[in-house]
């Protein structure tokens, strides 16, 4: 056996590595004596790449406060079998990011997660409830390195989560592939290793009486949602691997002949350098208004969008900020999007998301792998890499102005409740009643959701201030129950520091930002009705159709015969009616890739 002493504050604690059938036997003893507690759980592969063919699982550790179990499952079969057989012996694990580790003994050690999750707790869940803020926004944050900090001691977070970085700079490597590379009885892997339990099972009792009375039933929600995302990641969405390729090609080409026309008739040699092209730019006699704050002239967006031609002359500007923007797309949807999908792709042509059902201090989800709330909108290109399985239909179900009709039950305005009853067009509705095109209208609604004022408003619908505020203020007598409803949820950020959504989940809320309280507000409790319909969609058996939850819409895979019923059965679980607005969906059937479903459009 060998043993690893290490002290948190003044408790010694003990990391533990069986080597034979003994340590083993004494491991059992210690595991059988626990087995009822909250013991902590954790394992480290040679990546976070759970899926490709490279990835091995190397140790399982288990921990109570003091102690600190190794199990290295890559010395064999004996190892292997006694981490499987604690793990089904324990009553009560608790991981930080149990989502993954849970994953990895589903493909490791052939213990599926559904035998699991119904008894983990994840202590990363209990963090954003207990504070859904991450460091950069004031709060604890949730990684466990920042936890530790924070919860237990800085220097255990120094010392301890701290390793393997220092063990990547002394071997010359990075901390990606220190991972694989380092040897499994190095005595600081082996630390880091068995510590994570121990930190684990001691954060789960710091974090446990922070969450307030009033989430506590949220604990096991969004255990649940964990659980059905988990589901989601392990399937995987299929990738069109020739058109995929195909694209990554075009995308270069694209890319390489609009740096050529740069280059060639003004002479940029770095279509991303800003200076270059601004005197590009004055060559050909624009004139600059708009600076940034250190005083360069601004080449952004709006300046190139604005020089854009259907057939702009050789060698006029039109012609430059159509070659920036060209290399500029295409350089990004290949490297950001295209090249992403094809590393994270698995030897069955399958890509798999990680999907953090907690991500925002909203509560508000977020995709990497497929990251699904940055695509291009309304771009067809990138989501026709992912296809529906063999036999099966792509199908798309999403809101109906989902954060829109969440204000309207929130404020009980009756004009925008009498507008969503009687199907009317919200849009016109408040067009008509500022005296403006619905296209303004439209803007001027989202914005009030998201939180925006009249100088927004000015810029996206390129009108005057005066104006801008002119249609908030008609949307203020148009609503006037929104504007209260405002006023009273930011009134109870400015006294507590907090608001509360309906379904009791904290969301603090920053002094001198009183006014984002609405759109917290709106942002979590929609993100909570998508959650209730994933559940809905999970008891009724269509989690292994699903694919992707991407805000307010749901996108899965189902039986190309069945597919009018699917989508519309998947609609039917998916509404719902909040506070007597009915919280409607619109099925759609995409067709053989997640990309035609955008081709009509």
């Amino acid at each position: 056996m060998r043993e690893y002493p290490y002290r948190i504050g003044s408790e010694p604690v003990t990391v533990r590595v069986p080597e034979n059938d003994e340590d083993l036997a004494t491991f059992w003893e210690w595991l059988t004596a626990v087995a009822e507690l909250p013991i902590g759980v954790d394992s480290e592969t040679t990546g976070l790449d759970i899926y490709a063919d490279t990835n091995r699982l190397r140790t399982v550790q288990f921990g109570s406060e003091w102690d600190g179990w190794v199990i290295p499952v890559e010395k064999g079969s004996k190892f292997y079998q006694a981490a499987r057989l604690a793990l089904e012996r324990l009553e009560h694990p608790v991981l930080h990011n149990a989502a993954f580790d849970l994953q990895v003994f589903d493909r490791h050690l052939e213990m599926p997660m559904e035998q699991l999750w119904s008894k983990v707790t994840d202590t990363r869940i209990i963090a954003h409830l207990a504070d859904p803020r991450g460091q950069e926004e004031g709060g604890t944050g949730h990684g466990l390195e920042q936890l530790i900090r924070e919860h237990i001691d800085p220097v255990v977070a120094d010392e301890v989560k701290g390793l393997m970085a220092r063990l990547a700079k002394e071997h010359k490597t990075t901390k990606d592939r220190i991972w694989s590379s380092i040897g499994i009885d190095h005595p600081d892997y082996t630390m880091y290793a068995g510590m994570d339990p121990i930190l684990a099972i001691r954060l789960y009792w710091k974090l446990n009486p922070l969450v307030p009375h009033y989430s506590r039933h949220l604990i096991g929600y969004e255990h649940k949602l964990a659980e059905i995302c988990s589901y989601m990641e392990r399937a995987g969405f299929k990738l069109d691997v020739e058109y995929t390729l195909d694209l990554r090609t075009r995308l270069t080409i694209e890319e390489e002949e609009a740096v050529w026309h740069a280059e060639t008739f003004f002479d940029v040699d770095s279509v991303n350098s800003s200076e270059q092209v601004a005197d590009a730019l004055e060559g050909l006699g624009h004139r600059f208004t708009e600076f940034t704050n250190t005083g360069k002239r601004k080449v952004d967006k709006k300046l190139l969008d604005s020089l854009l031609t259907d057939t702009p002359e050789v060698g006029s500007p039109g012609h430059l900020a159509a070659a920036v923007t060209e290399a500029k797309r295409a350089r990004k949807w290949r490297t950001t999007w295209i090249d992403g999908f094809l590393k994270g792709m698995d030897s069955n042509g399958r890509v798999h998301p990680s999907i953090l059902p907690l991500r925002a201090r909203t509560a508000r989800m977020s995709i990497q792998g497929i990251p699904a709330q940055t695509l291009p909108s309304g771009d067809w290109m990138v989501r026709r890499c992912f296809i529906a399985d063999p036999g099966q239909t792509i199908v798309s179900v999403d809101y109906k102005a989902q954060e829109l009709r969440v204000l309207a039950a929130l404020s009980g305005d009756p004009t925008m409740r009498e507008a969503f009853a009687t199907n009317a067009d919200l849009h016109q509705v408040t067009a008509d009643a500022a005296g403006v095109d619905r296209k303004v209208g439209k803007m001027a609604n989202f914005l009030v959701a998201y939180g925006g004022g009249a100088k927004k408003l000015a810029e996206n619908a390129s009108i005057s201030f005066l104006a801008a505020k002119r249609v908030l203020e008609s949307f203020n007598r148009t609503y006037p129950k929104v504007d209260e409803f405002s006023e009273k949820i930011q009134n109870e950020a400015k006294n507590s520091g907090y608001v509360i959504t309906p379904t009791g989940r904290r969301l603090p809320v920053d002094p001198d930002r009183a006014y984002s309280a609405l759109n917290y507000m709106i942002q979590s409790t929609s993100r909570d009705v998508t959650c209730r319909g994933l559940i809905n969609l999970h008891k009724a058996g269509f989690t292994p159709y699903l694919r992707l939850p991407v805000h307010d819409e749901v996108v899965a895979s189902i039986p190309a015969n069945k597919a009018q019923w699917g989508a519309k059965e998947i609609a039917r679980l998916m509404a719902m009616e909040f506070r007597g607005v009915l919280i409607d969906t619109d099925p759609e059937i995409y067709g053989p890739s997640w990309g035609h479903g955008y081709m009509s459009k």
